[in-house]
C-alpha cells in the first residue's frame, strides 16, 4: 500500500471519529434533560453510557489526529502507552461510577416509583432518534471497515452496532412503562433495566481495562499473532542457522516485534539482508499495524 493510500485510509477514520463525536454530543443535552425530567434510572444508566462512549471517541479522535501528523521525535514507539493508560483509567472511572446507578436501581425495587409518563415519552422520542442516528453510523461505518479494514474501523461500526440494540431495548421499556402503568408490576421495569443496564458496562469496560493494563505492563501478543510468527519463523527455517528468541508487545494499535536469529557466519551480507526483508515484509503484511524487528544474535535473549 502507498503513501498515498495510506494517507486517505487515515484522513477517513479520523472523518469517522469526527462524525461519531458530532452525533454523540448533539445527543447528551437531549439525554440529561429526558434522564433529570424522567428521573428514570434506565435513562440515567444509558446517559452514563453514552458520557463514556463520547470521551472514548473524543479520545481516539486525537489519537488518529496526531498519528496522521506525527507524534515528533520525543516518543520513538509512538504514543500508544497514553492510549492504553487513558483505557484503564476511563475504564474504573466508569466501573466506579455504575456503582450509583445499581445502588439507586436496588433501592427502587425495595422501594418502587412512579414514573411520570409524559416525560418517559419524551425519553422514548430521543432514544427513537438516537436509535436512527446510531443506525445510520452502523451502516456508514461498516462500509467503511469492509473497504478499509482494521481495529479502529472495527470498533468504528461495533459501537454505533450496541448502541442501536441498546437504543431499541430502552425504548421498548420506556414504551411498556407507559402502556403497562396501569399494572403494580411495571414500577419494576425502570430499575430492572437499569441493573441490566450496569451490568453490561461493566462486563464491557472490564474487558477494555483487563487489556489496556496487560499491554501498559508490556504482556506478549495473543496466541493467534504467536502463530503467525511461529508459522514465519517455519517457513524461513532454511534461511538461518539458530533462533534465540522472540519478543513482542503491544502500544495502544501498534505492534513491536523483535526477533533474534544467528546465520551462517559464511554467508554473505547481502544474502542476509534479503532474508531479514523478506521475513519483516511478510510478517508485517500478515499482522495489522505491526512493525519487525529482525536483529542477529549469538545467545538466547530470554
Amino acid at each position: 500500500m502507498n503513501q498515498s493510500s495510506n494517507a486517505q485510509d487515515a484522513a477517513t477514520k479520523e472523518r469517522t471519529a469526527l462524525i461519531t463525536v458530532i452525533m454523540d454530543l448533539a445527543f447528551l443535552a437531549p439525554s440529561v434533560v429526558v434522564a433529570v425530567l424522567a428521573n428514570s434510572m434506565t435513562l440515567y444508566a444509558d446517559l452514563l453510557g453514552d458520557l463514556n462512549v463520547f470521551i472514548a471517541n473524543v479520545m481516539l479522535l486525537f489519537i488518529l489526529y496526531k498519528m496522521r501528523k506525527g507524534m515528533g521525535n520525543n516518543f520513538d514507539y509512538g504514543a500508544g502507552k497514553i492510549e492504553n493508560l487513558i483505557g484503564v483509567i476511563g475504564g474504573w472511572f466508569v466501573v466506579l461510577s455504575i456503582g450509583y446507578i445499581l445502588y439507586t436501581s436496588i433501592g427502587r425495587i425495595l422501594s418502587p416509583v412512579a414514573l411520570d409518563p409524559t416525560h418517559l415519552a419524551m425519553g422514548a422520542l430521543v432514544m427513537l432518534a438516537s436509535m436512527i442516528a446510531s443506525t445510520y453510523l452502523w451502516i456508514r461505518n461498516y462500509r467503511i471497515y469492509k473497504r478499509i479494514p482494521s481495529p479502529v474501523t472495527d470498533v468504528q461500526w461495533r459501537v454505533p452496532m450496541s448502541d442501536t440494540v441498546i437504543a431499541g431495548g430502552i425504548l421498548i421499556s420506556l414504551l411498556a412503562m407507559i402502556f403497562l402503568r396501569e399494572y403494580s408490576w411495571s414500577l419494576y421495569i425502570d430499575p430492572l433495566i437499569s441493573l441490566a443496564l450496569g451490568g453490561v458496562i461493566i462486563y464491557s469496560f472490564y474487558g477494555l481495562i483487563k487489556t489496556s493494563l496487560f499491554d501498559l505492563l508490556d504482556r506478549t501478543l495473543e496466541e493467534k499473532y504467536q502463530m503467525l510468527i511461529t508459522k514465519e519463523l517455519v517457513k524461513f527455517y532454511h534461511d538461518y542457522a539458530q533462533l534465540h528468541g522472540v519478543r513482542s508487545r503491544r502500544t495502544g494499535s501498534s505492534v513491536f516485534i523483535e526477533i533474534f536469529l544467528e546465520f551462517d557466519p559464511d554467508r554473505k551480507v547481502g544474502e542476509i539482508h534479503d532474508v531479514i526483508e523478506n521475513m519483516r515484509k511478510s510478517l508485517e503484511e500478515k499482522i495489522e499495524n505491526s512493525f519487525v524487528s529482525i536483529s542477529l544474535s549469538k545467545k538466547s535473549v530470554r
